[in-house]
């Protein structure tokens, strides 16, 4: 009898409940994961509905430049409009080199001294000068010197000017004409005889116009902030006299805005997905989902799908009391309750009346916490209650079901300090505990089990003692037996 098998199949049966326990946590984990995809999804959704409250999303422009020799870039609150201008110089950075004398190397400082004395003069950005007292008379530190004064006018660099040949060279810390810098500005005490100007700091320049009435306007940088209102041209090279001057202009993009309609379509597809796909019951090899029946899932898909099937009240101000089929401006609710956008349709609704479908998304109510019945304004515990909006536009709309989800604000623009846990939080807290609550167990039945296995253990081995004991006594009377006969 092997009593090592029958103990572990005893040990099974008394298991069983802790089993039981083992299944359940594992089952729960598949929840709380369930309800961490859906919250995703919620989150995502949540992001591409505020993009739809922005008004850098429905002021969205986009520029065109005819010419590689300027590029332009248009900020918030540009207007729509063209300019055109020639390219006729880009700022460039003052640079001095010392080409009267030269040494063999940067860094010997007895062969070759840079310096005269043991100290030399720099130029300040305030026209002043201060002596700096560098290690040694090496070319390397002076250079060290120069750029560890940060109020100097110059960065210095050593140069090769030829083979075995070593220079100081002086450039302008900002680029254009006004930190140019003449031989007066020059480090008193070297050794390195006169400089030259390698690079003549100068400003970028765009002429506007042709004839009398042409202008130019001058850039230290290569950058045009303002040449339109809200854009900016940066030049990025001269032109030559044969050049076509360059056009540049700002448009709103219509593509763009119908992009984030696209994104907030996308994002509701894929909530409405994941929503289905944890909570779909067994169908034919099709496993359920782990939220199966789970009546949250359920009014979280009901009011993702209200949110488009209820339309958009007040759309038109003239006619407050009626309400808008966002099927109008593209979105379209399938009886799959999957949902489409149609580009074109949107396009065309926003090249007629911009504001009109701007409201189709972001339009909402604004309501004051005082009331007749609550004239403070303020809530159960005695607090003022913040002025908040009533959302109406899909995108609003939206932005709440996911909040609510998620964050638990009940109202896009609500404060943090007045959220609640989301609807999702709370599902996955309430998971965790008992998760917590359900190990607790398991470990009980561990020690449970172990104390079993030694007792059933301890039982079987006074069996097999006793066992022992009747072979012994079987073995010695048929012996006595045996000898009887």
């Amino acid at each position: 009898m092997s009593t090592t098998d029958t103990i572990n199949q005893l040990m099974q049966a008394e298991a069983l409940p802790q089993t039981a326990l083992k299944n359940k946590v594992a089952t729960q984990n598949l929840q709380v994961s369930a309800y961490q995809y859906v919250n995703t999804k919620l989150a995502a959704l949540a992001t591409a509905s505020k993009a739809l409250s922005s008004s850098d999303t429905w002021g969205s422009m986009k520029t065109t430049s005819s010419s590689d020799a300027a590029v332009v870039t248009a900020q918030a609150g540009a207007a729509a409009g063209s300019l055109s201008f020639r390219v006729e110089s880009v700022a460039t950075t003052h640079t001095m080199t010392f080409t009267g004398t030269s040494v063999a190397s940067a860094t010997d400082a007895a062969a070759w001294p840079v310096m005269t004395g043991n100290t030399f003069d720099v130029t300040l950005k305030d026209g002043t000068t201060k002596t700096l007292t560098p290690s040694d008379k090496s070319l390397q530190s002076v250079v060290a010197a120069i750029n560890g004064e940060t109020n100097s006018l110059y960065k210095a660099s050593a140069v090769q000017i030829g083979s075995g040949q070593y220079t100081l060279q002086l450039t302008a810390k900002t680029s254009g004409a006004t930190a140019s810098f003449d031989a007066t500005k020059l480090p008193s005490g070297l050794n390195l005889g006169a400089a030259t100007t390698t690079v003549q700091g100068v400003d970028a320049q765009l002429k506007i116009g042709e004839g009398a009435g042409a202008y130019t306007i001058n850039s230290a940088t290569n950058t045009f902030a303002g040449v339109l209102p809200g854009l900016t041209v940066t030049a990025t090279r001269a032109q030559a006299a044969t050049d076509a001057p360059v056009t540049v202009s700002v448009a709103a993009d219509a593509d763009a805005v119908a992009a984030k309609v696209q994104a907030l379509v996308d994002g509701l597809n894929a909530a409405l997905t994941e929503i289905s796909m944890q909570s779909r019951a067994k169908t034919g090899t099709a496993a359920a989902g782990a939220l199966v029946g789970d009546s949250s899932l359920r009014s979280l898909r009901q009011d993702l799908l209200s949110s488009v099937s209820t339309g958009v009240a007040g759309v038109d101000p003239l006619k407050p009391g009626i309400t808008s089929s966002v099927a109008d401006v593209g979105v379209v609710l399938s009886r799959d309750g999957t949902v489409s956008f149609d580009k074109a349709k949107f396009l065309d609704a926003l090249a007629k009346d911009p504001a009109k479908t701007q409201r189709y998304f972001d339009s909402y109510t604004e309501t004051d916490s005082k009331t007749a019945t609550n004239p403070a304004g303020k809530g159960t515990e005695g607090m003022f209650q913040p002025t908040f909006d009533v959302a109406r536009g899909l995108g609003r709309k939206l932005e709440t079901v996911s909040l609510v989800a998620t964050e638990g604000v009940t109202t896009p623009g609500a404060p943090l300090s007045t959220a609640k846990q989301g609807t999702l939080q709370g599902l996955i807290q309430r998971r965790n505990a008992s998760i917590s609550d359900l190990n607790d167990q398991v470990s009980e039945w561990d020690t449970r089990l172990d104390l079993r296995r030694a007792g059933l253990e301890r039982q079987f081995s006074a069996m097999e003692v006793a066992l022992g004991k009747m072979q012994q006594q079987s073995s010695w009377l048929s012996g006595q037996l045996a000898s009887l006969g």
